[in-house]
Formats: C-alpha cells, sequence, structure tokens
C-alpha cells in the first residue's frame, strides 16, 4: 500500500511540474507574442521625414512602394526672363543628415507628369516645359531613366524644372522617384513623391494635414497611418487628435504627446511626416470609419509668426 502511495505521489508531483511548466511556456510565448506583434505595427509605418530611410529629399516625400495618394504642395518660383524654376534635389541619405548615407548604390527613374489646375485639358505649349533640359512630352510626360546615387559617401543628384511664366498658373506637375527592383530593398521599400502647384508664395501662408496611405484600401486594413502636414510660412502648427489615435514617438523626440502636439516651423520647411497608431484601448471608436471620417479626427491650425520692426 505504501508503495503505491508513493507512486501516486510521485505521479501527481510530475503532473504539477508539467503543468507548471506549460503555463510558464504558454505565458512566454504570448509574451513574445505580444512583442512581435507590436513591432509588426511599428514596421506598418512609412515614416517619412522622420524615418531612416537613406533615400530622401527637399521636396518629395516618402511613401510606400504602393501608395498613389501623394501630398500636395504648394511652392515658390524663381522667376527670371520669362520663365519660372524650381530644383528637386534627391539624396542617398537621411534628409538633414548627410553623415548617414546609403551604403549600397541606388538606382531609380523620375517620372514627372503635368495636369491641368481646373482639372480639364492640359493648355498650348506644355512641350515648353523642361526637366532637366528634357522636354515634356504632348502628353505632359518626362521621364529620366538610370539615375544612380553611388555609394562610398554622401550624394544628390539634382533635377531642375523650367516653366515658361504664362503657364505656371495652368498647370500642376506630379513626380515620382521610383527604385528599380534591386534597389527596393536598399530604400526600404519607399518612393519618393509629390504633387506640386504654384500659387504665389507670399500671398498664401497656411499649414494643412493628410494621410498618406493608400486609399485603395479601408483604414480598417491599416494598423498605423501615415500623416504629413505641409505647407508655407513660418510660424507655430498645432495638430489636434482624438483618444483613439496615439501620436507615434518617434516623431516628437520620445515624448508621449496625448491628444494636441505644436512644433514651430521656419520659411524653408514644406513638409513634416508623423505616424498614428491606433489606441488598443479604443479599438472600436475607429472600426469602419472612412478615409473622408478619419481626415476629419485630427485638426491642423497654423499661427503665422509676426516679425517685430
Amino acid at each position: 500500500m505504501k508503495k503505491k502511495t508513493g507512486k501516486w505521489i510521485r505521479q501527481v508531483r510530475l503532473a504539477g511540474i508539467l503543468f507548471i511548466i506549460g503555463v510558464l511556456t504558454l505565458a512566454i510565448y504570448g509574451s513574445f507574442a505580444a512583442y512581435t506583434s507590436f513591432n509588426s505595427v511599428k514596421r506598418v509605418v512609412s515614416t517619412g521625414t522622420q524615418s531612416d530611410t537613406m533615400f530622401s529629399s527637399n521636396y518629395l516625400s516618402q511613401l510606400n512602394l504602393d501608395d498613389v495618394n501623394y501630398p500636395v504642395k504648394r511652392i515658390s518660383l524663381a522667376e527670371k526672363d520669362g520663365t519660372c524654376t524650381f530644383t528637386i534635389q534627391i539624396c542617398n541619405y537621411v534628409w538633414g543628415d548627410s553623415k548617414r548615407y546609403n551604403l549600397n548604390d541606388i538606382t531609380y527613374k523620375v517620372t514627372a507628369q503635368l495636369y491641368a489646375m481646373d482639372g480639364g485639358k492640359l493648355p498650348d505649349n506644355i512641350t515648353n516645359i523642361k526637366m532637366e533640359n528634357n522636354l515634356f512630352n504632348e502628353n505632359g510626360t518626362c521621364t529620366l531613366g538610370n539615375q544612380t546615387l553611388k555609394t562610398g559617401s554622401a550624394k544628390k543628384n539634382w533635377y531642375q524644372f523650367v516653366i515658361p511664366v504664362d503657364l505656371k498658373d495652368k498647370v500642376k506637375i506630379q513626380v515620382v522617384a521610383e527604385p528599380s527592383e534591386e534597389s527596393k530593398e536598399t530604400v526600404n521599400r519607399q518612393k519618393l513623391a509629390a504633387v506640386f502647384s504654384f500659387a504665389d508664395y507670399e500671398a498664401v501662408k497656411s499649414w494643412t494635414g493628410q494621410f498618406l496611405d493608400s486609399k485603395t484600401k479601408d483604414p480598417d486594413a491599416y494598423d498605423a497611418f501615415n500623416y504629413e502636414i505641409s505647407g508655407n510660412g513660418a510660424g507655430t502648427v498645432t495638430m489636434t487628435w482624438p483618444k483613439s489615435l496615439q501620436l507615434s514617438k518617434w516623431a516628437t523626440n520620445g515624448t508621449q504627446e496625448s491628444g494636441t502636439y505644436s512644433f514651430e516651423v521656419d520659411g524653408a520647411t514644406t513638409a513634416v511626416q508623423f505616424q498614428f497608431y491606433r489606441n488598443p484601448e479604443e479599438l472600436s471608436a475607429l472600426s469602419g470609419k472612412s478615409w473622408a471620417e478619419l481626415e476629419q479626427l485630427v485638426k491642423v491650425t497654423f499661427t503665422e509668426k509676426v516679425e517685430r520692426k
């Protein structure tokens, strides 16, 4: 009887040990799953001007390769001898930090497309518009292929656009710099893009915001969102948002901001990108929202800097 009792006790102890190991395994696995899930959310976001992607531009915004909703930017033009010019720079480093350049060569193509400001037919004489001395065709397109940024040091390519004065108020230009197949991973599967219009820089000083993620998918398909604030003028930009969204700390120097965030802009800045995450405690608040409804949740205001005389 004692032998049977001892054997039974040993079996109970073994079962208890196995149960504890199982619980610990589940706890560890659950923690790991939560960790990896959180990090996958972070990877969903294209960090734009706040990112570590070493493929950047002074005017073009960083976007995911499948994004088709390009930010619209109003920029000033230098006018001389009947033409207006502006120059786009494309670099192999993090914008503003030339020490952090890409360790691989980057090959890409630049495609520029003209659109009529009124949404109708393109005006006459668009073939007089140039990108780096290359004329646009009758369809309003100009493409430069086989563009290269060699590694070894910080590199920058320049693309000057020349527009006849009489056309500057009649057209807008969509510009996309897209990496070649072999360079997609080198630039974190990002492209550079924007749509430019040319209203009077001095007359229009305002900042607005918009979500940059592809509108071919509903917001419910995203765990996080890219948001860009763009405009003209020096002063203070303030953005506000509801509890259902959380602003990434990466864009605010590691500080978690709740509900409102203000930052200074100078006359040279044209766009700043941020990232929003879904608040895990308010998930139902965003469920089923359309892009139009999501846009209404984030408010952007601008206070112009007044120069003292």
